[in-house]
């Protein structure tokens, strides 16, 4: 979007990247805000823009990559539950009202707000309709940049 050659580096893990990246071997990442966020209030590291809608609570200081002037570029990180295909709807139901019930829990709440997450409560079908949105989303940035599976 940025009309830049960024040469990619794999990484196992975010713990090689950071390091990498305060030891100069790197000249930026993309990473959570939960990963970087102790590098960052150290002064250590500096967070040039967030890939999500809004500007993140634990660093009401960095714009957004929109207010940079990249409206498209968002990357926010999301996870989910998941079940083998086959598993009877009643099963993946009480699983899915269990979970929902331990997000609306404040602990949950509060230990996900720790991290710069929030919880988004739904059925099965709401995650399934969200995956279905990102997947091509995804498939297209890939394609267009030419990224492969290492």
């Amino acid at each position: 979007m940025a009309d830049i050659d960024i040469v990619h580096v794999p990484y196992r893990g975010a713990g090689q990247s950071v390091t990498d990246l305060l030891a100069g071997q790197v000249q930026m990442i993309f990473e959570t805000t939960a990963i970087l966020l102790p590098q960052i209030e150290a002064g250590k590291l500096r967070a040039l823009a967030v890939a999500t809608q809004a500007r993140s609570p634990l660093l009401p200081g960095v714009p957004t990559t929109a207010e940079s002037g990249y409206p498209k570029l968002l990357a926010s990180f999301w996870s989910g539950l998941l079940a083998p295909a086959g598993t009877p709807p009643a099963i993946v139901e009480k699983l899915n009202a269990a979970v929902n019930e331990i997000l609306k829990s404040k602990e949950a709440q509060a230990g996900l707000a720790r991290l710069g997450a929030e919880a988004k409560i739904g059925s099965s079908r709401d995650f399934a309709a969200f995956i279905a949105t990102e997947a091509p989303r995804w498939a297209t940035i890939a394609n267009a940049t030419g990224i492969k599976v290492d």
